[in-house]
């Protein structure tokens, strides 16, 4: 029996304790925590439960760090707007509108980038990549601030994605006559008529779900 993961907010699905066979569920079927897509979900393998890789030696690691900090300034205005978010749900008032500054500052930088569906498709893939190869630094030093961060921004990363994949698929079909709401506090997007009661992903009231107009 198999066993499938959501992206987004991590429910598992397993065939062995469901009466319908995850690949037999309906193409509209969604995740009964978050609402996401069918599409939304991976199939868990054996090497999802490994160890994570030892420390790399300190030559290696001196390397690893350097490139931590050329960031961009979209990735430090990212980085600083994830913060600031993660201040506020904390009532950190004095440093959220310190990260705020800081990433209005590193935002008013970047050069707004244009291009088609598929170049928006590449740069999230890419921006995954990132995520991930710096999750793996966090969790070797032991970070559980920078891994907190990371986790949400990888899992909201992950939903652009698949909403991408559907937008391809469907077309404007994808979200005529729908709703779109957003978490301000991580960034969860939810499709639907009603958001959830509590963010998947961060944990905060359905009143931080703010709808898009």
């Amino acid at each position: 029996m198999k066993k499938y993961r959501c992206v987004i907010c991590g429910y598992i699905y397993d065939d062995a304790k469901e009466k319908i066979k995850f690949e037999d569920l309906p193409e509209d079927w969604t995740c009964p925590l978050c609402g996401s897509p069918k599409n939304a979900f991976e199939e868990l393998k054996e090497e999802d439960n490994k160890v994570p890789e030892e420390v790399k030696p300190e030559e290696e690691k001196e390397d690893e760090d350097e490139d931590l900090r050329n960031l961009s300034d979209e990735e430090i205005a990212y980085i600083c707007s994830n913060l600031a978010r993660a201040c506020e749900k904390q009532y950190l008032e004095e440093e959220e509108e310190l990260f705020k500054v800081l990433a209005n500052h590193y935002e008013g930088k970047v050069k707004e980038k244009e291009g088609s569906l598929k170049d928006i498709k590449e740069r999230v893939e890419k921006d995954i990549e990132k995520l991930n190869h710096v999750m793996q630094v966090a969790t070797t030093e032991k970070d559980r601030g920078a891994k907190r961060v990371l986790t949400w921004a990888t899992k909201t990363t992950n939903m652009m994605k698949v909403i991408l994949d559907n937008y391809e698929k469907k077309g404007l079909d994808y979200i005529k006559d729908v709703k779109i709401w957003v978490c301000d506090i991580c960034g969860f997007i939810y499709i639907g008529d009603t958001p959830p009661k509590v963010c998947p992903i961060c944990k905060v009231p359905s009143m931080k779900i703010l709808e898009v107009k």
